[in-house]
């Protein structure tokens, strides 16, 4: 079996994991050398494609799924090969995210729910939950949270029956959209998990594998008894950072023994450097936000300092914000606009942080704003005076001109700044810090292979960097592209063995 997750964001991401999964034979190398060479290990496609959730961002509809999954996808697995016949086709079953029920699941279920076919793969799914009976003592659940994070009564009926089918030596493994174990540990008063909480313990320890993905990257936690959790959430979708929230230790329910982090690609430490890059990558990358710092910057600027202030020192500026605040009813209301917005923007997991963070924050674009326009109006009353007086009626509207192209260059770089040192001090915001990042790089898989002898082997396999060209296959391979650059898949870590 092939897993894959959080797909269908931009081309170069999607279709290199693609391209990757399709291929008949996939020969992974470890990073770890032996001898005089380095470790190489040989696996197959599988004969089963599990999509784990978020198939399309940002949101679901038709034309995204043709344009964001389906086309790379028929590219890296067409249905015909060279001489248009048909190629037998293995099966597909995909579990729903929260960006496939943003449509009401209706592009999802014509997609994996009708009985017909996706790119090279049969679809027989016929609805947005299942469970596959796998050689072996095997069973592959996959189940369905909704937009709630909750699994509804139907469903539920339906795993209950299904329990009573499943032999009590018999193992599972539990497909998620979402990875509830540390979403209860970063965030325990917003999620529950109360249904989902019930269905794991509907089936008990016969679980042996929890896969999930959400969370853009490659995390392995264990326990003591061997029983793994998963997150392989690194189909297509930009990188999340490792390194947020503490979740090297998760408690086990009671009795049992703790989950402890194995593995997490890239590493947090790779993770943490990477997170600094925001400092000088924002502004780039993320170039349209400019467009809403540059007014926020004038109108904060003329709300607390009067355009023609000609202050000496930043003491005089000071005194003049202090008077415009007591007498001008639009400053301080346009202050308490600011710390409010920015404050409701900042992590909501803790309400603290939320208010500390958020009010320096909001304070920092305010001073910001505040210097840049003091320093820049009373720069231009001094030049456009030695122009003669009648010039200085351009001052305000020259002034505000350039504040708003100062608001375009530093408010890009105090939210950096911000989101850099609120994640790699406190550990908050790194999904925002992420998603400013934008990086297609560190795609991941797992591929797993049942034995004869019932053991269930992992291998996760990682690609550091995309590819961003590709060329007409040579004929070496079924995919219609291959690529051009980027890296070689490689095995993350050992191949993870569980025993029945």
């Amino acid at each position: 079996m092939d897993y894959i997750s959080d797909t269908g964001d931009g081309w170069d991401a999607t279709y290199t994991v693609a391209y990757h999964v399709a291929q008949d034979n996939l020969i992974l190398s470890t990073s770890k050398t032996q001898g005089d060479g380095t470790k190489e290990v040989q696996t197959e496609r599988g004969s089963i494609l599990i999509f784990g959730g978020d198939e399309v961002y940002p949101a679901a509809s038709l034309e995204a799924y043709e344009t964001r999954l389906i086309l790379p996808y028929e590219h890296a697995f067409p249905k015909r090969d060279a001489t248009g016949s048909l190629r037998s086709s293995p099966h597909v079953f995909a579990v729903p995210g929260n960006h496939d029920w943003y449509d009401s699941l209706v592009s999802f279920t014509r997609l994996f729910c009708s009985r017909g076919s996706f790119a090279g793969w049969e679809t027989p799914q016929q609805r947005s939950y299942f469970a596959l009976k796998l050689p072996q003592g095997w069973w592959l659940i996959g189940t369905d949270l909704q937009l709630g994070n909750d699994i509804d009564g139907p469903q539920h009926a339906f795993f209950e029956r299904l329990e009573k089918q499943i032999g009590p030596d018999e193992s599972i493994i539990l497909c998620h959209a979402e990875p509830n174990w540390i979403n209860e540990k970063i965030y325990p008063d917003e999620y529950a998990y109360r249904s989902i909480r019930e269905l794991e313990a509907l089936f008990g320890d016969r679980v042996k594998l929890f896969l999930a993905g959400d969370y853009h990257h490659y995390s392995r936690h264990e326990n003591e008894s061997g029983v793994q959790k998963i997150v392989a959430g690194g189909g297509g979708a930009f990188l999340h950072l490792t390194h947020g929230h503490d979740d090297s230790v998760l408690e086990g329910d009671e009795g049992e023994p703790n989950f402890l982090c194995r593995r997490k690609f890239p590493s947090r430490w790779h993770s943490w450097w990477l997170a600094w890059t925001n400092l000088f990558l924002f502004p780039v990358r993320n170039w349209p936000f400019g467009f809403a710092t540059a007014p926020a910057y004038t109108v904060t600027a003329s709300a607390l300092i009067t355009p023609d202030t000609q202050v000496g020192s930043a003491a005089d500026l000071l005194s003049q914000v202090v008077q415009r605040l007591s007498w001008e009813p639009f400053s301080l209301f346009w202050v308490v606009a600011v710390a409010t917005g920015v404050v409701f923007f900042t992590d909501t997991s803790k309400l603290w942080y939320r208010w500390t963070a958020g009010l320096i924050h909001a304070f920092s674009h305010i001073a910001a704003a505040v210097l840049l326009g003091g320093a820049i109006a009373a720069t231009l009353q001094a030049w456009l005076v030695e122009f003669g007086s009648e010039w200085l009626a351009w001052q305000p509207p020259l002034a505000a001109l350039a504040t708003a192209v100062a608001g375009y260059i530093a408010g890009p770089l105090v939210l950096a700044l911000y989101l850099t040192l609120s994640l790699n001090v406190f550990r908050h915001h790194r999904d925002d810090a992420s998603s400013a990042l934008r990086s297609p790089h560190y795609k991941n898989f797992l591929r797993l292979c049942i034995a004869p002898s019932g053991e269930l082997t992992i291998y996760p396999v990682g690609i550091r960097r995309v590819a961003s060209k590709f060329r007409r296959s040579t004929g070496s391979t079924r995919s219609r592209l291959e690529p051009s650059n980027g890296t070689r898949p490689i095995l993350i870590e050992d191949p993870v063995v569980i025993c029945p």
